[in-house]
Protein backbone atom coordinates (compact mmCIF):
# COMPACT_ATOMS: atom_id res chain seq x y z
CA UNK A 1 0.00 0.00 0.00
CA UNK A 2 1.71 3.16 -1.26
CA UNK A 3 -1.24 5.50 -0.72
CA UNK A 4 -4.55 5.55 1.13
CA UNK A 5 -7.84 7.18 0.27
CA UNK A 6 -10.09 9.28 2.48
CA UNK A 7 -12.25 6.31 3.49
CA UNK A 8 -9.20 4.33 4.58
CA UNK A 9 -7.69 7.30 6.41
CA UNK A 10 -10.94 7.90 8.25
CA UNK A 11 -11.04 4.26 9.37
CA UNK A 12 -7.38 4.40 10.43
CA UNK A 13 -7.89 7.56 12.45
CA UNK A 14 -11.07 6.29 14.12
CA UNK A 15 -9.15 3.18 15.17
CA UNK A 16 -6.27 5.30 16.46
CA UNK A 17 -8.66 7.55 18.40
CA UNK A 18 -10.35 4.54 19.99
CA UNK A 19 -7.04 3.04 21.08
CA UNK A 20 -5.85 6.37 22.48
CA UNK A 21 -9.05 6.60 24.53
CA UNK A 22 -8.34 3.08 25.83
CA UNK A 23 -4.80 4.19 26.72
CA UNK A 24 -5.93 6.94 29.09
CA UNK A 25 -4.38 5.24 32.11
CA UNK A 26 -1.05 4.65 30.32
CA UNK A 27 -0.81 8.37 29.56
CA UNK A 28 -1.86 9.35 33.09
CA UNK A 29 0.76 7.03 34.56
CA UNK A 30 3.45 8.59 32.38
CA UNK A 31 2.39 12.02 33.65
CA UNK A 32 2.25 11.08 37.35
CA UNK A 33 6.01 10.88 37.65
CA UNK A 34 6.79 14.39 36.42
CA UNK A 35 3.43 16.13 35.96
CA UNK A 36 -0.03 16.40 37.44
CA UNK A 37 -1.08 12.91 36.40
CA UNK A 38 -4.04 14.08 34.33
CA UNK A 39 -2.50 14.09 30.84
CA UNK A 40 -4.41 10.98 29.83
CA UNK A 41 -7.73 12.42 30.94
CA UNK A 42 -7.41 15.41 28.63
CA UNK A 43 -6.07 13.32 25.77
CA UNK A 44 -8.89 10.79 26.05
CA UNK A 45 -11.43 13.61 26.07
CA UNK A 46 -9.90 15.14 22.94
CA UNK A 47 -9.73 11.87 21.03
CA UNK A 48 -13.25 10.90 22.06
CA UNK A 49 -14.59 14.15 20.60
CA UNK A 50 -12.44 13.73 17.50
CA UNK A 51 -13.71 10.19 16.96
CA UNK A 52 -17.31 11.34 17.24
CA UNK A 53 -16.74 14.10 14.69
CA UNK A 54 -15.06 11.69 12.28
CA UNK A 55 -17.88 9.17 12.60
CA UNK A 56 -20.48 11.83 11.89
CA UNK A 57 -18.98 12.90 8.57
CA UNK A 58 -18.21 11.59 5.11
CA UNK A 59 -14.88 12.71 3.68
CA UNK A 60 -13.59 13.10 0.14
CA UNK A 61 -10.54 15.16 1.18
CA UNK A 62 -7.88 13.43 3.28
CA UNK A 63 -6.67 16.74 4.69
CA UNK A 64 -10.15 17.52 6.03
CA UNK A 65 -9.73 14.45 8.24
CA UNK A 66 -6.54 15.82 9.78
CA UNK A 67 -8.21 19.22 10.06
CA UNK A 68 -11.22 17.73 11.85
CA UNK A 69 -9.11 15.86 14.41
CA UNK A 70 -6.82 18.81 15.09
CA UNK A 71 -9.47 21.50 15.42
CA UNK A 72 -11.62 19.27 17.60
CA UNK A 73 -8.76 18.54 19.99
CA UNK A 74 -7.83 22.21 20.28
CA UNK A 75 -11.44 23.12 21.04
CA UNK A 76 -12.24 20.28 23.43
CA UNK A 77 -8.99 19.97 25.37
CA UNK A 78 -7.71 23.50 25.78
CA UNK A 79 -4.38 24.10 27.51
CA UNK A 80 -0.94 23.24 26.25
CA UNK A 81 -1.69 19.61 25.39
CA UNK A 82 -4.74 20.61 23.36
CA UNK A 83 -2.68 23.05 21.32
CA UNK A 84 0.26 20.67 20.87
CA UNK A 85 -1.68 17.59 19.87
CA UNK A 86 -4.27 19.58 17.99
CA UNK A 87 -1.50 21.14 15.91
CA UNK A 88 0.00 17.68 15.38
CA UNK A 89 -2.93 17.04 13.04
CA UNK A 90 -4.15 20.53 12.16
CA UNK A 91 -0.88 22.19 11.09
CA UNK A 92 -0.35 19.77 8.23
CA UNK A 93 -3.82 20.38 6.84
CA UNK A 94 -3.55 24.15 6.56
CA UNK A 95 -3.19 25.76 3.13
CA UNK A 96 -3.13 22.39 1.36
CA UNK A 97 -5.14 21.71 -1.78
CA UNK A 98 -7.84 19.08 -1.26
CA UNK A 99 -6.84 15.54 -2.20
CA UNK A 100 -8.71 12.25 -2.33
CA UNK A 101 -5.55 10.27 -1.53
CA UNK A 102 -2.52 10.51 0.74
CA UNK A 103 0.83 9.01 -0.20
CA UNK A 104 3.88 8.39 1.94
CA UNK A 105 5.44 11.73 1.06
CA UNK A 106 2.21 13.59 1.89
CA UNK A 107 2.02 11.77 5.22
CA UNK A 108 5.56 12.79 6.14
CA UNK A 109 4.89 16.43 5.20
CA UNK A 110 1.87 16.53 7.55
CA UNK A 111 4.15 15.77 10.49
CA UNK A 112 6.98 17.95 9.18
CA UNK A 113 4.63 20.93 9.23
CA UNK A 114 3.35 19.91 12.64
CA UNK A 115 6.88 19.83 14.04
CA UNK A 116 7.61 23.30 12.67
CA UNK A 117 4.39 24.73 14.12
CA UNK A 118 4.85 23.11 17.53
CA UNK A 119 8.44 24.32 17.81
CA UNK A 120 7.46 27.83 16.72
CA UNK A 121 4.61 28.08 19.21
CA UNK A 122 6.22 26.33 22.16
CA UNK A 123 9.87 27.24 21.55
CA UNK A 124 10.91 23.72 22.59
CA UNK A 125 13.94 22.05 21.07
CA UNK A 126 15.19 18.46 21.23
CA UNK A 127 16.53 17.79 24.71
CA UNK A 128 13.95 19.95 26.49
CA UNK A 129 11.90 16.90 27.57
CA UNK A 130 8.81 17.57 25.45
CA UNK A 131 6.97 15.86 22.61
CA UNK A 132 9.61 17.35 20.29
CA UNK A 133 12.08 14.75 21.58
CA UNK A 134 10.00 12.06 19.85
CA UNK A 135 8.51 14.10 17.00
CA UNK A 136 11.73 15.53 15.55
CA UNK A 137 13.58 12.21 15.09
CA UNK A 138 10.36 10.74 13.68
CA UNK A 139 10.08 13.51 11.10
CA UNK A 140 13.78 13.34 10.25
CA UNK A 141 13.73 9.61 9.54
CA UNK A 142 10.67 10.00 7.32
CA UNK A 143 12.34 12.84 5.43
CA UNK A 144 15.42 10.70 4.84
CA UNK A 145 13.30 7.91 3.40
CA UNK A 146 10.82 9.81 1.24
CA UNK A 147 12.57 8.80 -1.99
CA UNK A 148 13.05 5.15 -1.00
CA UNK A 149 9.71 3.93 -2.39
CA UNK A 150 8.52 2.59 0.95
CA UNK A 151 5.02 1.33 1.57
CA UNK A 152 2.83 3.10 4.11
CA UNK A 153 3.45 0.34 6.63
CA UNK A 154 7.21 0.46 6.11
CA UNK A 155 7.30 4.24 6.52
CA UNK A 156 5.15 4.20 9.65
CA UNK A 157 7.28 1.41 11.10
CA UNK A 158 10.50 3.42 10.88
CA UNK A 159 8.65 6.50 12.15
CA UNK A 160 7.42 4.49 15.13
CA UNK A 161 10.91 3.19 15.90
CA UNK A 162 12.28 6.74 15.82
CA UNK A 163 9.46 8.07 18.01
CA UNK A 164 10.02 5.29 20.54
CA UNK A 165 13.75 5.98 20.63
CA UNK A 166 13.07 9.68 21.12
CA UNK A 167 10.69 8.86 23.95
CA UNK A 168 13.38 6.72 25.61
CA UNK A 169 15.98 9.46 25.10
CA UNK A 170 13.70 11.96 26.85
CA UNK A 171 14.27 10.03 30.09
CA UNK A 172 17.81 11.44 30.17
CA UNK A 173 16.84 15.10 29.95
CA UNK A 174 16.11 17.82 32.45
CA UNK A 175 12.73 19.40 31.79
CA UNK A 176 12.61 23.03 30.71
CA UNK A 177 8.84 23.47 30.65
CA UNK A 178 5.80 22.80 32.82
CA UNK A 179 5.62 21.27 36.27
CA UNK A 180 8.43 18.86 35.43
CA UNK A 181 10.80 21.84 35.27
CA UNK A 182 10.45 22.33 39.03
CA UNK A 183 11.63 18.77 39.68
CA UNK A 184 15.12 19.35 38.34
CA UNK A 185 17.15 16.13 38.32
CA UNK A 186 14.26 14.18 39.88
CA UNK A 187 12.63 14.20 36.44
CA UNK A 188 15.56 12.23 35.01
CA UNK A 189 14.69 8.60 34.41
CA UNK A 190 11.13 9.25 33.30
CA UNK A 191 9.96 9.91 29.72
CA UNK A 192 8.01 12.98 28.75
CA UNK A 193 4.29 12.23 28.75
CA UNK A 194 3.80 13.96 25.39
CA UNK A 195 6.52 11.79 23.86
CA UNK A 196 4.76 8.73 25.28
CA UNK A 197 1.48 9.85 23.69
CA UNK A 198 3.08 10.45 20.29
CA UNK A 199 4.60 6.98 20.39
CA UNK A 200 1.18 5.52 21.15
CA UNK A 201 -0.41 7.41 18.25
CA UNK A 202 2.14 5.99 15.83
CA UNK A 203 1.82 2.51 17.34
CA UNK A 204 -1.91 2.45 16.73
CA UNK A 205 -1.56 3.78 13.19
CA UNK A 206 0.96 1.01 12.56
CA UNK A 207 -1.35 -1.58 14.13
CA UNK A 208 -4.19 -0.53 11.81
CA UNK A 209 -1.95 -0.81 8.76
CA UNK A 210 -0.87 -4.27 9.91
CA UNK A 211 -4.49 -5.40 9.94
CA UNK A 212 -5.10 -4.41 6.33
Amino acid sequence: MKSINATQLKAMMIYMCSEMINSKEIMCEADRHIGDGDHGIGMAKGFEAARANLEDQTFDDVYKIFFTIGRTMIKEMGGASGIIFGMLFYAGSKDIAPSQTLNVKDFSIVFEKALSEIKTRGKAQPGDKTVVDALQPMVEVMQRNIENDLSFKEMVKIALIAANQGKENSKKYLAKYGRAKTLGERAIGYPDAGAVSLSLIMQYIFDWLNMQ
